[in-house]
């Protein structure tokens, strides 16, 4: 069985197509892994904002929590 030189060279086109697209994809993921906003300590707000009321107050270290704490230390 003899394969055409335009095969091959189709087929080989596929393959570097498949490699260039999923590194691409595997770069725009590490990319977007690396530009989502953290959090410190991986904590999340469970009280939407509202600190007042929330019961890990105390122990919470997001800027909103920290900004309340330094606001009650004041005053």
């Amino acid at each position: 069985m003899r394969i055409s030189h335009q095969q091959v060279e189709s087929r080989r086109e596929f393959f570097r197509a498949t490699a260039r697209y999923g590194l691409l994809a595997l770069v725009s993921v590490a990319a977007s892994l690396a530009a989502r906003p953290r959090t410190p300590g991986g904590q999340r707000c469970v009280n939407q904002g509202i600190c007042s009321g929330c019961g890990i107050f105390p122990s919470c270290g997001l800027p909103q929590a920290l900004s309340a704490k330094r606001f009650k230390e004041k005053g």
